[in-house]
């Protein structure tokens, strides 16, 4: 019955997995868990009444390679942010960790102030990792990403346009600096970070790669520090005294670029995810970014259902659009040649 659940193409792999591991051929509980937005499968497995994670991985290519993917993950788990790892072949795309089971983060973090901090130090862990495999420069990516989008054509040319007009100067302008290039985990939201009483996991490295630091910090901005005194704490606690204006003003540009890059991949899965019947809707009025945040973190909206992906991926494009001055008198006066 067990078995079932597991496609029969990989049941193999698990199972040469299981005797590695455990010395068993058969799980005494397999449950399929739900919810997320990668499209891997991911169990909870029951040997010796102990429950570990196991997650195959059901489509790679470059951007999805276990054998990266698992290379980060265990230089996280060795250096105990991430949980540890008892088994995982990059060939047969599948890994058996840890199972820590914890509610959503924010039931354990009402002060916000002190999950920045925690979340600071975090960070920095990550980034003092050995230096993770190189993929791709983000920028170039994320200007992939929007060349994908247009492609669907899912909103009308003249929709879309003052968004990437607006967005266009920042890769264009942004200087890399090879002193900011670290281990980066590249998507800090709140699915993947646990917090089980004592300390704070983090999960899902198959977007792990090296990168620009401000990438990890922008995104734990995005999801975690809804006001400018917030992003100050991340700041601080990650930068302590060498936090300066420069820094900042990176930190800010990154942020517009982190919301493109969620716009652009919640935009695609939307897509993907449209109910028939439904034709997009092109109207882009939306609340603030922190009124949807808020939605999100009171379980108003979910992001695993094709109108809370559109709403918020709305709200990240008006956010980048509202944020245009600023930003073109950022580059001008730090970054533009």
């Amino acid at each position: 019955m067990q078995q079932q659940l597991i496609p029969a193409d990989k049941w193999p792999a698990v199972e040469k997995a299981l005797l590695q591991t455990f010395n068993i051929a058969q799980p005494e509980d397999l449950l399929l868990l739900t919810g997320g937005m990668s499209t891997a499968l991911v169990y909870r497995l029951t040997v010796n009444q102990q429950h570990y994670l196991l997650r195959i991985v059901m489509h790679t290519d470059e951007l999805n390679d276990p054998k990266r993917q698992y290379h980060c993950m265990k230089l996280a788990a060795d250096a105990g942010i991430a949980p540890h790892v008892y088994y995982a072949d990059a060939t047969d795309a599948l890994s058996i960790t840890a199972f820590i089971n914890a509610p959503p983060i924010w039931e354990n973090f009402t002060d916000s102030n002190t999950l920045l901090k925690q979340l600071g130090q975090y960070i920095k862990v990550i980034h003092a990792l050995p230096l993770f495999p190189k993929l791709i420069n983000f920028l170039d990516g994320v200007d992939i990403f929007i060349q994908q989008f247009q492609a669907l054509k899912m909103f009308p040319e003249e929709v879309m346009k003052p968004y990437f007009s607006s967005y266009r100067m920042i890769p264009e302008c942004y200087q890399r600096k090879e002193t900011d290039i670290v281990s980066s985990h590249n998507d800090l939201n709140p699915g993947n970070i646990l917090f089980d009483g004592q300390q704070l996991w983090i999960l899902d490295w198959e977007t792990a790669f090296e990168n620009d630091r401000f990438v990890d910090l922008a995104i734990t901005a995005q999801f975690f520090a809804a006001t400018g005194e917030q992003e100050n704490v991340l700041l601080e606690t990650y930068f302590g005294d060498t936090l300066d204006e420069e820094k900042r003003a990176r930190f800010f540009l990154m942020k517009q670029v982190t919301y493109m890059y969620y716009a652009m991949i919640m935009l695609r899965l939307a897509a993907t995810s449209q109910p028939a019947g439904i034709i997009h809707n092109p109207d882009m009025n939306t609340p603030a970014l922190q009124d949807v945040r808020t939605l999100i973190r009171n379980r108003e909206l979910n992001l695993a259902t094709y109108e809370g992906k559109l709403l918020y991926s709305k709200t990240l494009l008006n956010t980048i659009l509202s944020n245009t001055q600023q930003s073109e008198l950022l580059l001008k006066t730090l970054f533009k040649s």
